[in-house]
């Protein structure tokens, strides 16, 4: 009798699992359709055929991967172009710059805070002279903090 349960408990274990591998083809199936339909021929055909999302995404992402140059390059020209426009507080500003040179360094260009720093006086108005020239005469360096 025990013999019997556990061959019945086997059986339907594996049932279970069939349906739900059917499910999951068919889910698949779906999704893949959805995000084929709703890219444009072009770009659907510049990727190559997959079984499943998961690689198709993977295929995506490749074809479209931004390079690390391309990246540092554009993340750069921000932090060296980025001026202070009189809208919005300073500190604001401040905290942009900041972040930009957080993903450089992500992106293994090391940005040291005296760097950072003259960066963000430079990129402050003329109405902001004094604190440029506090600095100019002070000894010490100031961090981004």
């Amino acid at each position: 009798m025990n013999a019997v349960n556990t061959v019945q408990t086997l059986s339907d274990a594996v049932v279970d699992v069939r349906a739900k591998y059917e499910r999951w083809l068919k889910e698949n199936r779906n999704a893949l359709l959805v995000i084929k339909k709703s890219m444009s021929d072009i770009v659907r055909r510049g990727i190559p055929k997959s079984e499943t999302v998961k690689e198709y995404l993977t295929s995506i992402q490749e074809k479209f991967k931004e390079s690390d140059k391309a990246k540092i390059g554009n993340l750069m020209n921000e932090l060296i172009t980025k001026k202070y426009n009189g809208m919005g507080c300073v500190r604001e500003h401040i905290l942009e710059l900041l972040d930009v040179g957080a993903k450089l360094n992500a992106l293994d260009v090391p940005m040291n805070d005296a760097f950072l720093v003259h960066i963000a006086l430079n990129s402050l108005p003329n109405e902001y002279s004094q604190l440029k020239s506090t600095y100019n005469a002070q000894k010490e360096k100031w961090s981004m903090n």
